[in-house]
């Protein structure tokens, strides 16, 4: 496979798993989102876990938390966004996207689903200004954190990259999508040599 197939195959599987991420949506009106107190009890959860499948859960748990809407307008701006997202059409989802941050900018998750949506209109500075404000709303977004490991990654910046997925990790240690790019990034430093 030539590297520019390897790039189309890799930004396929991204666009598929951030449709998957979005396809999470499917809630509205509790106003949970990042404030929910039950995160607390669910990120202590995750960090004390043995058990795999019982941390998956924890974390599907998380995501569904995250991604509640305030209220049904929310709901509906953030299910346009989907769509568009399904059909490719980037312009589109960052319109809807657009509408809903400024409709709702105290969402988290609305701030990481632009990053995510810039990121594959290869927006970078774009989804760098986004993820800075999605953390800035909630601290222990593992996935803003590793999606702005994917950011640092695409601007050739290994060490950055690393750093991100090492702060998603210390929240997160069930990823292991991004515990293998880390190994893969500190074989590449250290195989790199060392400047003059």
């Amino acid at each position: 496979m030539s590297p520019k197939q390897c790039r189309c195959a890799r930004r396929q599987r991204f666009i598929v798993n951030a449709a998957a991420v979005l396809a999470l949506i499917f809630s509205s009106g509790s106003g949970a989102d990042q404030s929910d107190p039950s995160l607390i009890e669910l990120f202590a959860r995750l960090q004390d876990e043995t058990n795999p499948a019982i941390a998956r859960r924890v974390e599907r748990e998380i995501w569904a938390i995250w991604h509640e809407t305030p209220d049904e307008k929310s709901l509906e701006i953030m299910r346009s966004a989907r769509s568009a997202l399904a059909r490719n059409d980037f312009d589109s989802a960052i319109d809807a996207l657009n509408q809903l941050v400024d409709y709702v900018p105290d969402f988290a998750e609305a701030w990481n689903q632009r990053a995510i949506v810039l990121y594959m209109a290869e927006d970078y500075a774009g989804s760098l200004r986004d993820i800075r404000q999605a953390l800035t709303l909630e601290p222990r977004h593992f996935g803003a954190l590793s999606g702005r490991g994917q950011v640092y990654i695409r601007l050739e910046e290994p060490k950055l990259a690393l750093k991100a997925f090492e702060s998603a990790l210390h929240l997160n240690p069930w990823m292991a999508n991004i515990r293998g790019q880390m190994n893969m990034l500190r074989a590449y430093l250290n195989a790199r040599p060392a400047p003059i």
